[in-house]
């Protein structure tokens, strides 16, 4: 019989760092519970859900977007007394068993996720599941020690209560680099000659900074995967320069072939609970050039350069001089097995703390 029931909404999300967090522990896990001790239940339209060989898949519920979790997850670990294990920011209210917060952004940078109707209503419903995990969650995990400060002081949470299981990059090694992309680029970008970074309108992710130091540095080449299309959105149109190219739409094999030849990966987030790209790029050889925000530091130690995500008179091959420790310091330390055991160990944690009570 199962005991624990996971919350499978995330197969029918589009990916990003947290759908990929559920994806490999999940994956990981699957190699170190007992059969069937675990069922992953998915909505009854998912598509594309991975197989397991110790973990039951159910598709249960054709309740679609956050009313799946609400109504027909709900109503699956209720009927059969299951405790829900949710890892991507969301869980069903009245039972949200053991959840991930990845974050604790609704409380520090409010004021940048509600520019706009659906950033306040977002922020709102995120707001409400905040809460109900602060009171009826048996137990909360975070992907690094920041955004546990962070949580514990916004939602008044014990230390008992929140534990830190970390993202890791091994599933970059399963992605093979497509190195066709440079035949679609300019020809002045060649192998080591260009940044790179990863395009978002998300304000937080700081492109901005990105448009900025392009601006200033007219010589240097700054490759973008995504599109420029709705900068115009962040006021910023007036900074798109020659040396900044887009590449629009690629895939991750592309993605990884740009970040073994750049000259270094620029990520100057404002605000981060952990950042798995920069980790995906040092996996590939890349240099590291981040913002000393939020936890970006904790993650990455000595072993990337830092800048101020609110300065930007950088003199990038200076910067890029500076001695630094090796990536390996890092790429050791974050490993998606070793997380998903300590992700069991939570779970065991939570059953004998709810058995003693």
């Amino acid at each position: 019989m199962p005991r624990f029931a996971i919350n499978g909404r995330f197969v029918v999300r589009k990916q990003t760092g947290q759908e990929r967090f559920a994806k490999e522990l999940i994956s990981e896990l699957d190699k170190i519970v007992k059969k069937d001790e675990f069922v992953l239940v998915v909505p009854e339209y998912a598509k594309d859900v991975p197989n397991y060989k110790n973990i039951s898949i159910v598709r249960y519920g054709k309740v679609k977007s956050h009313f799946w979790e609400q109504v027909s997850f709900y109503r699956y670990i209720r009927k059969h007394s299951l405790l829900s294990i949710n890892l991507t920011t969301t869980c069903p209210l009245l039972a949200p068993g053991i959840v991930c917060l990845h974050d604790a952004c609704l409380y520090e940078i409010h004021n940048l996720l509600t520019q706009n109707i659906y950033g306040r209503l977002s922020t709102a419903w995120h707001k409400i599941i905040f809460f109900f995990a602060s009171k009826r969650a048996k137990r909360i995990i975070t992907v690094s020690n920041y955004s546990k400060q962070k949580l514990m002081k916004y939602l008044h949470l014990p230390e008992t209560k929140i534990s830190v299981v970390y993202n890791a990059w091994q599933h970059f090694e399963r992605i093979s680099s497509d190195e066709s992309i440079f035949g679609n680029l300019p020809n002045a970008v060649e192998k080591g000659n260009y940044f790179l970074a990863l395009s978002s309108l998300t304000p937080q992710k700081n492109f901005v900074w990105i448009k900025r130091v392009a601006l200033r540095n007219p010589n240097k080449k700054f490759v973008i995967c995504g599109s420029a299309e709705g900068f115009t959105k962040l006021g910023e149109n007036e900074l798109k320069t020659p040396n900044m190219i887009f590449t629009g739409y690629i895939t991750d094999s592309q993605i990884k072939a740009l970040m073994t030849h750049c000259r270094a990966f620029i990520h100057p987030a404002i605000y981060e609970g952990f950042g798995i790209p920069p980790l995906e790029a040092m996996s590939c050889g890349a240099k590291l050039i981040l913002s000393t925000a939020t936890c970006l530091p904790e993650i990455y130690g000595n072993s990337a350069h830092y800048v101020d995500p609110y300065r930007y008179d950088y003199d990038l091959e200076s910067l890029l001089q500076e001695p630094i420790a090796p990536p390996n310091e890092v790429l050791n330390k974050y490993n998606w097995s070793t997380e998903a055991a300590k992700l069991y160990q939570v779970i065991s944690d939570t059953c004998k703390g709810m058995k003693n009570n």
